[in-house]
């Protein structure tokens, strides 16, 4: 769900978007023997994505 934000955030109203989300390049996790984190998540939208957001897109993720 992503606020329009039209005419402004607070009157804007939540419209649902259907995304795939993938987790990926796992990565040993520093001072936690035996546990593994992901390091990038990426976003498909199979239809329309929210402005101005692309269709498809990857992160890095921090820790």
């Amino acid at each position: 769900m992503v606020n329009d934000c039209r005419p402004y955030c607070a009157a804007g109203r939540f419209r649902p978007y259907p995304v795939k989300v993938t987790l990926s390049a796992p990565e040993p996790w520093p001072d936690r023997p035996g546990t593994t984190r992901f390091t990038q998540i990426r976003l498909t939208f199979p239809e329309a994505a929210p402005t101005p957001m692309p269709r498809d897109v990857t992160y890095k993720l921090v820790y």
